[in-house]
């Protein structure tokens, strides 16, 4: 009985898993039925052992060849660039060596043979090794700059001992790898002949003439831009140009001067401003560079940058008496630059990044001219012109910028000077009215939400409050800040605008809150009955206004003109 019942549950256990794998064989089939047609609507091949070793052995030479690609580049450029670099220093150090036996104009004469043969091997190496060729050559250049370089400066025994000449000798040398630089195209050479002549600019250890090859320097670097468009040779002229200038302004301590600051330096505001509008030129006019949203961002940013750190610390330490006038030039500056950059191309990147730098180089003159609290005064009217501008310029960026440095003026007038009744009126009125005109030009600035509106209110709700805490007796603060809710709410009936009635409600609630938790323990018998009696009354008025609103007696106020 036993057997059979064994029999049985194996005989069960048997079909069980026939049926399970005939399903996982029909699953197969499908799955294979599936993947052939996928195959022949892709038209790939059928997959084979033999098709996988193929694409397998693909992959493995790909990445072979991906290796030997890696070597040639390292054994065939790098290894050149670095050979390149060690032999010309290797050749410098031998023509700066003072050999003894020879004269100073022999050593320079025999510097320049060595010169010639290596401008000879790069003529050699021109059509078979055109890499190592253009290397050695650019090298050569810079050896031959080199070499006449030591005509006059960094020797003891000069050849030629007048300035003028040596300076005469090396901008030649210096005309001629621009030359070169531009007729084989090369923007690296380019930049090169940026750093050769901003080397010579502090080596030469003068004012007018260093400023002045400056200045080529900046004329230079726009036209490379413009006409072939080298974007990061551009750039390199500009970081180039201004860090020269810093040195220069501080007695060029490069060159073994000491690190002190010469009142006959300040010549040097008129080039920066020079070289600032130069570089700006390809923004300001409608000229095709090629540059992106991005980079025209970038070169923008860097040219302002540099103007106004140079400009500030010549104003800072060379005009201490008059830095509210070289703030105001500065801020002068930044404008025009803005203003062009609008009406020629409506470039906004480069009109908001000028402005943010022109208004903040007029806030630092009011900073230096106004003492507080007339200080605050401009500062917060300040702020109206700044959004003039932005509306002007579509500029959300002005906007924002100027909301934070508004915002930042509040505060610290707030945690930082006594209470000042005209202080007070002009950051409320400048707050509201900012928050008109962005909600009258908000379709023109592309603003997509109201947080930076909402700021400027509650900085006039803020100061409103503020304001009138100091400027009544206590005893009628409440009273006051009851005044100023009234206000609210009729200009949010003529304007058909609720945040205005937002503004009401939070006035009422400071209004409450004080009566409740000061008048009522502060407030002699008869001041506090009126005090209550007013509020009161004027809370019930406001609440049947609302009333009657709720039961259609006028419906002007629920259905906003301003979109609020």
């Amino acid at each position: 009985m036993h057997k059979r019942h064994l029999f049985d549950i194996v005989t069960k256990t048997d079909d069980s898993l026939r049926a399970e794998l005939t399903t996982i064989q029909n699953q197969v089939q499908r799955l294979q039925k599936s993947v052939a047609r996928l195959e022949q609507h892709l038209e790939l091949a059928p997959y084979s052992e033999s098709s996988a070793a193929a694409g397998s052995a693909a992959r493995t030479a790909d990445q072979v060849r991906s290796s030997e690609s890696w070597e040639s580049k390292i054994g065939e450029f790098w290894l050149a660039r670095a050979g390149v670099v060690v032999l010309l220093l290797g050749i410098a150090f031998l023509v700066s060596y003072p050999f003894e036996w020879l004269s100073p104009a022999q050593l320079s004469l025999a510097a320049y043979v060595v010169v010639a043969g290596v401008f000879a091997l790069a003529y050699h190496w021109d059509k078979k090794f055109k890499h190592l060729a253009n290397l050695v050559f650019g090298g050569g250049l810079v050896l031959v700059y080199f070499v006449t370089l030591k005509l006059h400066f960094l020797t003891t025994a000069p050849v030629l001992t007048s300035k003028a000449l040596g300076l005469a000798a090396t901008v030649s040398i210096l005309a001629a790898i621009f030359y070169f630089a531009i007729r084989r195209g090369s923007a690296f050479m380019t930049s090169m002949f940026f750093l050769l002549s901003c080397a010579t600019s502090t080596i030469s250890d003068t004012d007018h003439f260093a400023l002045a090859l400056l200045t080529l320097v900046a004329v230079a670097g726009t036209f490379v831009l413009v006409k072939y468009r080298w974007q990061m040779a551009f750039v390199a002229s500009m970081v180039l140009v201004y860090l020269t200038e810093l040195l220069w302004m501080f007695n060029n301590p490069l060159i073994g001067r000491p690190v002190e600051v010469i009142p006959e330096n300040g010549i040097g505001l008129a080039y920066l401003f020079a070289y600032g509008a130069l570089f700006a030129l390809p923004i300001v006019l409608r000229r095709e560079t090629g540059l992106t949203t991005l980079m025209e961002l970038a070169v923008t940013t860097v040219n302002a940058l540099g103007v106004f750190v140079v400009a500030s610390l010549a104003g800072l330490l060379l005009f201490p008496s008059h830095l509210p006038a070289v703030n105001l030039l500065i801020a002068s500056f930044f404008l025009a630059i803005a203003a062009l950059s609008w009406v020629q191309r409506q470039s906004k990147y480069g009109s908001a990044i000028n402005a943010c730098f022109g208004y903040l180089g007029l806030s630092v003159a009011i900073f230096t001219q106004f003492q507080p609290p007339h200080l605050f005064i401009w500062l917060a009217w300040q702020s109206l012109l700044v959004i003039s501008t932005a509306i002007w310029f579509r500029s959300r960026i002005i906007i924002v910028v100027n909301s934070l440095i508004y915002s930042g003026f509040f505060l610290a007038y707030l945690k930082l000077a006594e209470s000042n009744d005209f202080v007070n009126l002009s950051y409320a009125a400048v707050g509201l009215i900012s928050a008109r005109i962005l909600n009258w030009k908000q379709e023109r600035l592309e603003l997509k939400t109201d947080m930076i509106r909402n700021a400027y209110l509650a900085t006039a709700l803020i100061i409103v409050l503020y304001g009138l805490y100091h400027a009544v007796p206590s005893a009628y603060v409440s009273i006051s800040w009851l005044g100023a809710a009234l206000f609210y709410f009729g200009m949010s009936v003529l304007l058909s605008n609720r945040k205005y009635r937002w503004l009401t409600f939070l006035t009422i609630l400071a209004v409450v809150s004080r009566v409740l938790l000061i008048d009522m323990a502060s407030l002699g018998a008869g001041l506090r009955i009126v005090m209550f009696l007013v509020v009161g009354s004027a809370l019930l008025v406001l609440s049947l206004f609302y009333a009657k609103r709720r039961q259609g007696a006028s419906g002007e106020i629920n259905s906003p003109t301003d979109g609020d």
